[in-house]
């Protein structure tokens, strides 16, 4: 059975046996950062430890850079494993490719094209007759229902106004539009 040596008995550490311990710091020290990295790049813990692991595992292979320059090459190999793991992912959804060939032709439920040009002439008449020639509060109101898509109690909100107030504006835009083109019907466009 051997001892173990007393801590009098311990030689003073070679100067390879140094420069591990330093690397072995250093890779402890820059672990988190070069995980950060990677998680940032990919919004996957698990696959970015996975990779700074892989990274720290390659830069074994770098014992003799110098300290100052271990920072530069270990973020070096990070970005170059995230490069490849990217390529494989790539490669993985190409594999799922489908042919156009193997897909049923795709049957358009759109309006036709004389309907849109048609639909578009429609509402280029309707900013220039109507809604210019509407009160401010009340064009104001229709745009930010019809263009911005809020809802009445948010447009009372944002013009200091009621509810009411606002019913009656989109109402008096909308009858003044519909005066102008008829009753259309634009969401489809």
């Amino acid at each position: 059975m051997t001892v173990p040596p007393s801590g009098s008995d311990l030689l003073p550490l070679d100067e390879e046996a140094s420069a591990r311990l330093e690397l072995d710091a250093t890779l402890v020290a820059l672990r988190a950062d070069v995980l950060g990295y990677l998680h940032g790049q990919l919004r996957d813990r698990e696959i970015a430890a996975d990779l700074a692991q892989e990274s720290l595992l390659r830069m074994l292979r770098y014992r003799d850079v110098p300290a100052a320059e271990r920072r530069y090459v270990l973020f070096h190999i990070a970005r170059n494993l995230l490069a490849e793991h990217r390529r494989a992912q790539f490669r993985h959804r190409a594999s799922q490719h489908v042919s156009l060939d193997d897909v049923a032709p795709l049957h358009a439920s759109q309006a036709s094209v004389e309907a849109i040009v048609d639909a578009r002439m429609a509402i280029e008449r309707l900013i220039k007759r109507v809604i210019v020639k509407l009160p401010p509060k009340c064009a104001l109101a229709f745009a930010m229902n019809r263009v911005d898509g809020l809802s009445y109690p948010q447009i009372a909100k944002e013009m200091g106004i009621s509810v009411k107030a606002v019913e009656k504006h989109i109402s008096r835009a909308l009858k003044a539009c519909r005066a102008e083109v008829g009753d259309r019907d634009f969401q489809a466009l």
